[in-house]
């Protein structure tokens, strides 16, 4: 994602950083996340706001139904400052699946906030939340997954040194990249008519927790790609995203996150 310039927050750079969870979609620091959301995500790359505030309003109401996601958003602000909008550090969203693992869905840090350890506390209270909630149900947590769009072979360099960077947070986090797959996901951005807009090819990475790395095999890496598809995006095998998501001979490994951050030429070359 390509962060934008946002207004600095003064005296903030050595305060620790907090984070808790949005229980309210009207507070002004769940809002001040809706402006975050929009500036750090392409349009393509998002699902519509309001679909994240209905989970804050309906986590706040009742706990999930038995079997339904439970899904989280999660705030970080400097010390002293949670309820100033404009000190709002980042956010992250995402949701436990029964029975399949952990999807961390979005993130974003504000530029100014950059260098302070924001992305990775939320990465790493979001990790606590889901064990939290894993463990509720009595269930193990496999895994966290989430998905990251790497720049055009033809972006500007500034999109990937933001991507760099991005896959070297991911190192620091645990997460480690699925090498051999372009994860086909829906175009948010496209009309809901419009059949010919193409899909987002994304780059998957998993964080291992109750299952060993050694155990993620290229069969059980196909079984965790095509979950996600099945689970989140509503793709059977048979669908054309599905299908070219996970083509006949698709072999994905494990690999270090950094590896991932290295630019692709047109040919489709790390580079």
């Amino acid at each position: 994602m390509q962060l934008q310039q946002s207004a600095p927050v003064k005296d903030t750079a050595h305060r620790k950083v907090i984070v808790w969870e949005a229980f309210d979609a009207a507070d002004a620091m769940t809002q001040a996340a809706a402006k975050l959301y929009e500036q750090t995500l392409a349009a393509d790359e998002r699902i519509p706001w309001m679909w994240i505030e209905q989970s804050v309003q309906d986590r706040a109401k009742s706990k999930p139904r038995p079997g339904g996601w439970s899904r989280h958003l999660l705030l970080a602000a400097p010390e002293g400052r949670q309820d100033d909008p404009d000190a709002l550090a980042g956010y992250v969203y995402g949701a436990l699946l029964p029975g399949y693992g952990g999807y961390l869905c979005y993130v974003g840090v504000a530029d100014w906030a950059r260098r302070m350890g924001v992305g990775s506390r939320l990465y790493e209270q979001f990790f606590k939340v889901l064990r939290v909630d894993a463990g509720e149900l009595g269930e193990p947590l496999p895994f966290v997954i989430w998905e990251s769009h790497r720049p055009d072979p033809l972006a500007d360099a500034s999109d990937w040194e933001n991507w760099t960077a991005r896959t070297k947070l991911f190192d620091r986090v645990g997460g480690l990249w699925v090498d051999g797959v372009d994860f086909l996901s829906p175009n948010f951005a496209a009309d809901e008519e419009d059949d010919e807009a193409p899909p987002v090819p994304l780059q998957l990475f998993i964080k291992p927790l109750d299952t060993p790395e050694a155990e993620f095999t290229p069969e059980r890496l196909r079984e965790v790609v095509g979950g996600l598809h099945e689970r989140v995006y509503h793709n059977a095998p048979g669908s054309p995203m599905f299908d070219r998501t996970l083509p006949v001979g698709c072999e994905p490994r494990l690999r270090p996150a950094r590896a991932a951050g290295g630019r692709k030429s047109e040919r489709g070359e790390l580079v």
